[in-house]
C-alpha cells in the first residue's frame, strides 16, 4: 500500500499519527485482533515500511514509552501534551487512550496531536470506559521503550534530571525509579506502609521493562488507581532507584482518595506472595479482615453517600462532568444536603464556573445563617475591643493569607474579632475561610457576596457586623511588621475626640501617610483632612458609613473622612505607627488605577459632593489668555469634564485664539497639553491639525493611553494602533495588550485575538474586561451558553460596569 496515497483512514476507532516529509498528517492502517479483553487491541503492522516509503517511523527503538489515559478530563489535555512534548533532551514514544469518554476529551486530544504531529505519537479510542488497568497494559502489549512511564498529568518536567535518571535506569538492574518516596523492603513493612494516608501515584513510577519477568509485567485492571504501587508490592523486594523530583503533575486535580478497596486489594497482593512467613500471612490476613469488615460496614451507607464519594474521586480524576451529574442525583432528591452542595462549589470552581459556584456558596452560607444556634455559651464571652474588617475578592488568598499571617505573627489578637467580606472570589478563598472559622481563628464572621459589591459597601456590611468598640479597616494586602493595632488602639482611648486615625506606610495615594514624608521629630498624631483606607481605625459609635456611590474603589475613604469632619470629628494621622503596603495587589488586578475611568469618574462625584472649587476665577485673570488655556488642561477631569471648566474654555477659545495657536510654534510640553485639552473638550478639527506635530515629540504612556481611549471608543482603530505602536518596551502594559485584544475581537480578527485571549487569561485571570472579550470571542462562534458564561464572570468581578452584557453590546472602557 502506498502511505502517500492515504489522506485519512479510521479503523476500528484505532488511529496512529505519523509524520511524513511532506509535513502532512497520516493514518497508518493496522490490523486488528481482540485478545482476552473487549478492549485490548494488538498491532500488526500491514505491510513492511522502508525508507523508501519516506516515513520517518521509529527508525531507532526509543528508550521511553509513556502512556497517558484519559476519561473526561479534557481540562488537563493541553497543559499534559504541551509539558511532554516541549521535551528536547531525549526521545520518546507516547500512547494516548480516551477511555470512553463524553465530554470532548477526544476532540482535545486530536486537536493537540494535529498540532504538534509527533512521529512516534500514537492514539487510541474507547467507545467503553475499561479502566485505567486495562488500558495501561495494552499499552504495554504494544510499546517499544525499554522504559515505561505512565503519569498520569503533567505540568513540568526537569527534562535534563530524567534524562540522567532515565539513562541510569536503563543500564542498571534496578526495576524502577521512584520519585521522593522510600518504598517499603519486607512483608511487615509493606503492611505499614499501606496504612498511610497519602500513597505514590503512578506518576512516580518509571519502569525498567528488561529488569521484571513477563508473568509480573501488567498493571492490576481491578484498581482504579495506584496501579504502580501494586505493581511493586508484587514485585516484592525488588531493588528500587529513588530519585529526586523530575516532574510535577497538574495543579488542576487532586491525589485521589485511598479507599478500603484500594487497601484491600494491594494487600491481597502481599498475600499472594509465596515467600511469606505463617506469622506474616497471619498478620496481612487479620488486617483484610479487618477492612473487610470496614468495608461490609461501609457498604451499608446510603446510596446518595456512595455516589458522592464515586463523585468526590471523579473531581479528583479531572472529571468534572461526570462529577456534577452524580453530585445532581443526590442534590435532587435531597435539596439541602450539605456535603453535595459543597461538593458541587469545588467542582464548579474547577470549571472555572464561578458566578454558578458563588451563588451556591451564598445559598448556603444563607441556610446555614437560618440554622438554630448551639445555646452553649462560649468559655470567654468577652466582647472583643476591636473588629477587623478586611475585604477580599477575585485571587486575593494569597494577599489575605498573608495579611493575617501577619496580624498572627506581630498583633496581640485576645481583643480582636475578625470580618472577612468575601466579594465573590474566584480562588479557592472560601475554603481557607471555612478554615479560618473551623479553627475559630479570631471568632472569624464571613460575609459573603455572589457579586463583588466593591470596596464601599463590603465596609458598611462589616461595620453592621462589628462588635468591637472600633473597626480597623485593611486592605488585603497589608502586612504588620509590629503591633500597629494596639498603638492605635491606644491612640483612639487617649484620643476620643478622633473618630477616624491611620499609621504611615510605604506606599499609599495620600502623600501625608507616606512613611518618606514623615519628619522623625513629628508629633505623636496629626491632625488632617483625610485618610487612606488601607489600614483605618474607626471609632464604631460615631455610626459613619461609607458612601456606596463610590462602586468599586477610590474617594470612598476621604469622603468617609470629610464625613467624620463635617459631624464634628477629628480625622488623625498616627505618623510613627507604620504598616507595609503592597499597594494594588486587588486593585490593579481589578483593572482599576489612576487612569481608569471608574477613578476619574469618582473624582467628578466626589468633587460634585462637597462643592470642591474647580479653579479660582482670580487666579486664572492674572495670566494671560493663552496660558489659561493650558492651565484649564491641567485642571480638567480628562473623561468626565467639569461644566464650569468647558463653559470658560468656550469663552477663552476665540476664532483669534484659535488662529493664533496654530500659527505659533510650540514646544514639544505645550503641542502634548493641547493636544490633550482639545481632545478632552471634543475639539477635534484642531485636535487633529496639532496631532501631526506629535509624531516627532516623545510622547508620555499617560498620554498615548488617553490618546487611544478617544480613538477607540470612536472605533477608528488605525489611530489607536498608531499610539500604542509608539509605546517604550517598558509601557506595552497589560492595557495596551486590552486594547490590541479589543480591537482584534471588534474586527472579528480571531485567529490573533484567541492566542492573545490565551495569553491575557494566563497574565490577568482578575481582569473582567479579559473575561467579557471571551464572551464576545464565543458569540461570534455562535457559542452562545459559553458567552453568557464569560459574561457572568465579567460581571461577577465588576457588577457596576459589566452588569447585565448585552449580546449586541461591545463597551470598552479603560
Amino acid at each position: 500500500m502506498n502511505l502517500f496515497m492515504i489522506e485519512y483512514i479510521k479503523y476500528d476507532k484505532l488511529q496512529i499519527l505519523l509524520k511524513t516529509p511532506y509535513n502532512k498528517l497520516y493514518l497508518l492502517p493496522f490490523l486488528v485482533k481482540k485478545s482476552f479483553s473487549p478492549f485490548h487491541l494488538q498491532l500488526v503492522y500491514f505491510g513492511k515500511l522502508t525508507a523508501q516509503s519516506g516515513c520517518t517511523f521509529m527508525a531507532d527503538k526509543p528508550l521511553l514509552s509513556v502512556a497517558f489515559v484519559f476519561q473526561n478530563q479534557r481540562d488537563v489535555i493541553e497543559p499534559t501534551l504541551d509539558t511532554l512534548y516541549d521535551i528536547s533532551a531525549f526521545s520518546f514514544e507516547l500512547f494516548v487512550i480516551d477511555d470512553g469518554s463524553t465530554d470532548g476529551t477526544t476532540d482535545a486530544i486530536t486537536s493537540l496531536l494535529d498540532y504538534y504531529q509527533h512521529e512516534h505519537t500514537f492514539f487510541f479510542s474507547h467507545n467503553q470506559p475499561s479502566g485505567r488497568g486495562n488500558a495501561l497494559n495494552e499499552v504495554l502489549l504494544e510499546c517499544n521503550g525499554s522504559v515505561f512511564w505512565a503519569p498520569e498529568t503533567l505540568q513540568d518536567i526537569n527534562e535534563n534530571l530524567l534524562a540522567r535518571q532515565l539513562k541510569k535506569l536503563n543500564q542498571s538492574s534496578y526495576s524502577a525509579l521512584v520519585q521522593d518516596t522510600n518504598l517499603p523492603t519486607g512483608h511487615d513493612q509493606w503492611l505499614s506502609f499501606l496504612q498511610n494516608s497519602h500513597w505514590p501515584q503512578d506518576s512516580h513510577f518509571i519502569w525498567n521493562l528488561s529488569t521484571i519477568a513477563s508473568g509480573n509485567r501488567f498493571f492490576n485492571p481491578y484498581l482504579q488507581h495506584y496501579h504502580s504501587l501494586e505493581l511493586a508490592a508484587r514485585l516484592g523486594d525488588s531493588s528500587f532507584m529513588e530519585s529526586e523530583s523530575w516532574h510535577t503533575t497538574n495543579s488542576f486535580l487532586e491525589s485521589p482518595n485511598i479507599t478500603v478497596r484500594d487497601r484491600e486489594e494491594i494487600i491481597m497482593t502481599l498475600l499472594r506472595q509465596t515467600d511469606y512467613r505463617a506469622d506474616s500471612r497471619e498478620s496481612v490476613t487479620q488486617v483484610l479482615e479487618q477492612l473487610q469488615e470496614q468495608d461490609s460496614s461501609t457498604g451499608q451507607k446510603s446510596f446518595d453517600n456512595n455516589l458522592l464519594s464515586e463523585a468526590e474521586n471523579m473531581k479528583k480524576d479531572g472529571r468534572f462532568n461526570a462529577a456534577l451529574e452524580l453530585i445532581e442525583e443526590v442534590l435532587q432528591n435531597h435539596p439541602n444536603h450539605q456535603a453535595a452542595s459543597q461538593l458541587k462549589i469545588e467542582v464548579l470552581e474547577k470549571k472555572r464556573r464561578f458566578v454558578e459556584a458563588s451563588e451556591l456558596k451564598h445559598e448556603v452560607s444563607k441556610s446555614e445563617e437560618q440554622k438554630p444556634r448551639k445555646t452553649t455559651e462560649p468559655t470567654d464571652t468577652k466582647k472583643p475591643k476591636v473588629s477587623l474588617i478586611i475585604p477580599t475578592t477575585a485571587y486575593g488568598k494569597p494577599a489575605l493569607e498573608h495579611c493575617l499571617l501577619s496580624i498572627s505573627e506581630h498583633c496581640d489578637t485576645s481583643p480582636l474579632e475578625l470580618i472577612v467580606i468575601d466579594n465573590a472570589s474566584l480562588d479557592n478563598t472560601h475554603d481557607y475561610l471555612d478554615e479560618l472559622q473551623e479553627k475559630q481563628f479570631l471568632d472569624c464572621t464571613v460575609i459573603t457576596h455572589p457579586k463583588n459589591v466593591g470596596f464601599a459597601a463590603s465596609v458598611n456590611r462589616g461595620l453592621e457586623k462589628a462588635n468591637g468598640k472600633y473597626a480597623c479597616v485593611l486592605h488585603n494586602d497589608v502586612e504588620f511588621t509590629d503591633d500597629a493595632i494596639a498603638h492605635l488602639t491606644k491612640l483612639m482611648d487617649n484620643n476620643p475626640q478622633y473618630a477616624v486615625m491611620g499609621p504611615s506606610t510605604n506606599k499609599t495615594l495620600n502623600p501625608d501617610q507616606a512613611e518618606r514624608n514623615v519628619d522623625d521629630d513629628a508629633p505623636t498624631l496629626i491632625r488632617t483632612e483625610y485618610l487612606d483606607s488601607f489600614c483605618m481605625m474607626i471609632r464604631t459609635d460615631a455610626n459613619l458609613q461609607m458612601d456606596e456611590e463610590f462602586e468599586m474603589a477610590f474617594f470612598e475613604d476621604i469622603d468617609f473622612c470629610f464625613q467624620a469632619r463635617s459631624d464634628g470629628h477629628k480625622v488623625g494621622l498616627a505618623p510613627h505607627i507604620n504598616v507595609k503596603h503592597h499597594l494594588g495587589t486587588t486593585t490593579f488586578s481589578l483593572d482599576l488605577d489612576t487612569n481608569s475611568e471608574q477613578y476619574w469618574k469618582n473624582i467628578a462625584y466626589f468633587n460634585e459632593k462637597w462643592n470642591i472649587e474647580v479653579f479660582s476665577e482670580e487666579e486664572l485673570k492674572s495670566l494671560s489668555t493663552f496660558d489659561q488655556l493650558l492651565a484649564l488642561d491641567e485642571l480638567v477631569n480628562p473623561l468626565f469634564p467639569e461644566e464650569k471648566i468647558i463653559e470658560q474654555f468656550h469663552r477663552l477659545f476665540t476664532d483669534e485664539l484659535k488662529t493664533e495657536i496654530l500659527k505659533a510654534e510650540h514646544d514639544d510640553d505645550t503641542i502634548c497639553r493641547l493636544v490633550h485639552l482639545f481632545m478632552v473638550m471634543e475639539e477635534r478639527e484642531i485636535m487633529r491639525r496639532l496631532e501631526d506635530q506629535l509624531d516627532d515629540v516623545e510622547l508620555s504612556a499617560a498620554l498615548i493611553f488617553q490618546l487611544v481611549r478617544f480613538y477607540y471608543e470612536r472605533n477608528i482603530y488605525s489611530r489607536c494602533l498608531h499610539y500604542l505602536d509608539r509605546l517604550k518596551p517598558q509601557n506595552n502594559s497589560l492595557r495596551a495588550d486590552l486594547y490590541r485584544l479589543a480591537i482584534n475581537v471588534d474586527n472579528k480578527n480571531l485567529d490573533d485575538a484567541i492566542p492573545k485571549l490565551k495569553y491575557l487569561m494566563d497574565e490577568a485571570p482578575s481582569n473582567p474586561m479579559v473575561y467579557k472579550l471571551a464572551g464576545d470571542i464565543h458569540r461570534f462562534n455562535n457559542n452562545q451558553e459559553e458567552a453568557q458564561s464569560f459574561y457572568k464572570i465579567a460581571e461577577q468581578i465588576n457588577p457596576f460596569e459589566f452588569a447585565n452584557e448585552k449580546q449586541d453590546t461591545f463597551g470598552f472602557s479603560l
